[in-house]
């Protein structure tokens, strides 16, 4: 399948200069004003020419240059344009590939001065631009007429009344041509009794019409002799019925006998309807678009307004399920369930600032493969980091790998600073084992986003140094080492041939540590441990793991339930003697 692989768009509302990588499934996410829309409807006029008016100029005394390539051009795609557009297409095709651009040099420019160009690169290297003759139909033939709906288009409009630029519209124009052939000699015959009735020379003209053209004759004939003037009623075709095209819905157990309006629905149901219509659309115009070899653009703003979470599923799946029929689906979402694993590794975290404007932050995949060198390790952490695609709708993260922290810190973050994750545009983020948190920090940086993590002790023994994150002869762990060996010949923990505790003797590893942390002696070394990971954005707990800060006698859900139960009450947290650490830690993190 060919597709738009990146579009550079210029000068487009907010978008002053920026390439946008692409795939067959691309989700755009980022806040209201991001101008996610704006990139849109820049891919919808480089695919589709019309005249842009002031409002669609960054500044109005340059172009707006939309600048595309085309991907997967193989032979079969060559073969379905046919003798007429082959030989437009092929001479300008690269391993595959081809650049068009469509240019508009100022507002509201005449469609004709609006021009499609190829790229091409002569012998010496040096990049032309050309405007072959016929390459704008040959284009239309590798990427028919797009898709486009809006998020806050009326949807009672859209799917109740038939416009050029409806969906009910889109559909009854892909279909008119099988039923006017089909119908439109029984529609004339039918009408012929009310065209002799009502033409200007009907041969049964109605009598009130006969006697109206005579008056009028009179009057006419004092101001231009010789001049005869009639009455004429155009008896409507078939193409004047589809006009009149609509939906009715029909729901059962609330029957009427000629069905409901869809703007007698509420706003889910109008959507869920304006979808299906799309989808059935998209189906359509793919069947037309096969034998010739076509991908289809799909552009949809939001496709989950409205809708309750089973339904946007519903919407995500069928859409997906385009994305492999010969669609290329192009959409903004505010939502992370359109937003699937394999979603999440291709989509563009979109961001608009005063010096940049509307800006994409790198793919989590390319992130991925530019942060971490082993092959193994990209795929272990491109898998943790799009399991939950909630990292894409914040403006920060927070990594944590125990089960507690992800039960209870939601509750103590909103205590202590007096709003939620989301409401600080936060994200708490589960990885599945501390050995991965500095890749994945080193990935959410390369994407933009700010990074921290909370760790339990044994990550600056295990990982961290190996990170680089700490040094392996760093006085604190060197000291702590030195009473994990005196522990161990007290025969109280259990060492490992790395001099780390292991579980033994009826102690977990988990256990050797949190009663190291116990040790009078060992307090300082663990302060040096704490603030140097600190440096790193790395909060380290210095009782061991965050249980003993909560005096949690285990990681069951019963455990976390009780917590909670009294978490609200200030006396309860007072009696916490090791709890000032999680308060700094939530303060610091929401920071």
């Amino acid at each position: 399948m060919h597709l738009l692989s990146s579009v550079r768009i210029q000068n487009y509302r907010s978008i002053r200069d920026h390439e946008f990588p692409l795939s067959e499934f691309t989700a755009l996410v980022g806040y209201n004003n991001a101008g996610k829309t704006s990139i849109l409807e820049a891919v919808n006029w480089l695919a589709k020419k019309s005249s842009l008016d002031p409002t669609c100029f960054g500044n109005t005394t340059e172009p707006i240059i939309v600048t595309g390539m085309v991907s997967g051009i193989d032979e079969g795609v060559l073969d379905a344009l046919g003798a007429t557009h082959r030989p437009k297409i092929e001479p300008l095709v690269a391993d595959g590939k081809i650049v068009i651009r469509r240019t508009q040099t100022e507002p509201g420019a005449k469609a004709a001065d609006i021009k499609l160009t190829i790229r091409k690169t002569d012998e010496d290297g040096n990049e032309m631009w050309s405007n072959p003759a016929g390459i704008d139909a040959a284009i239309g033939h590798l990427f028919p007429e797009p898709i486009l709906i809006g998020a806050m288009e009326n949807a009672t409009e859209d799917v109740g009344k038939f416009a050029a630029g409806t969906t009910i519209g889109k559909l009854i124009k892909e279909i008119m041509g099988p039923i006017t052939e089909a119908h439109s000699a029984s529609v004339a015959e039918a009408l012929g009794e009310l065209t002799s009735k009502l033409s200007a020379n009907g041969e049964d003209k109605d009598e009130i019409l006969v006697g109206l053209d005579g008056r009028i004759q009179a009057e006419l004939v004092n101001f231009f002799p010789g001049v005869t003037a009639k009455t004429h009623i155009p008896t409507p075709g078939i193409d004047d019925f589809f006009k009149g095209a609509t939906i009715k819905i029909f729901e059962k157990g609330f029957e009427h006998a000629d069905g409901r309006d869809a703007g007698s629905f509420g706003h889910g149901a109008q959507r869920s309807v304006q979808i299906a219509l799309i989808t059935c659309l998209a189906k359509i115009k793919r069947e037309a678009a096969a034998a010739v070899g076509r991908t289809t653009l799909l552009l949809i703003d939001e496709p989950e307004l409205y809708l309750h979470p089973q339904a946007i599923e519903t919407v995500r799946a069928s859409l997906v399920r385009l994305s492999q029929e010969g669609y290329q689906v192009l959409f903004s979402t505010h939502s992370p369930l359109m937003i699937s694993r394999t979603a999440a590794a291709k989509a563009l975290l979109i961001r608009r600032n005063e010096a940049d404007g509307t800006h994409a932050f790198p793919k989590v995949e390319d992130a991925v493969a530019n942060a971490i060198a082993s092959a193994a390790h990209q795929s272990e952490v491109l898998f943790a980091l799009t399991n939950s695609s909630k990292f894409l709708f914040s403006e920060k993260v927070l990594l944590a790998e125990g089960k507690t922290e992800h039960v209870l810190l939601p509750e103590i973050f909103a205590l202590e600073n007096g709003a939620t994750f989301e409401e600080r545009k936060a994200a708490l983020i589960a990885l599945q084992g501390t050995g991965d948190f500095p890749n994945a920090m080193r990935v959410l940086r390369a994407m933009g986003i700010p990074v921290r993590a909370v760790v339990d002790l044994d990550f600056a023994f295990k990982v961290a140094p190996g990170a680089g994150l700490i040094p392996a002869a760093h006085d604190g762990i060197v000291g702590c080492k030195e009473i994990f060996e005196s522990m161990a010949e007290a025969g109280q923990i259990t060492l490992g041939q790395d001099g780390l505790p292991r579980s033994g003797n009826g102690v977990s590893a988990a256990a050797a540590y949190a009663m190291m942390a116990e040790r009078v002696e060992a307090a300082a070394h663990i302060q040096t441990i704490h603030d140097e990971l600190l440096e790193n954005d790395i909060w380290c707990w210095t009782k061991g793991a965050i249980e003993t800060h909560l005096n949690l006698a285990s990681k069951s859900a019963g455990e976390h339930c009780a917590f909670l139960d009294q978490f609200g009450n200030a006396d309860f947290r007072e009696a916490l003697v090791n709890y000032g650490p999680v308060r700094e830690m939530v303060l610091w993190a929401a920071n």
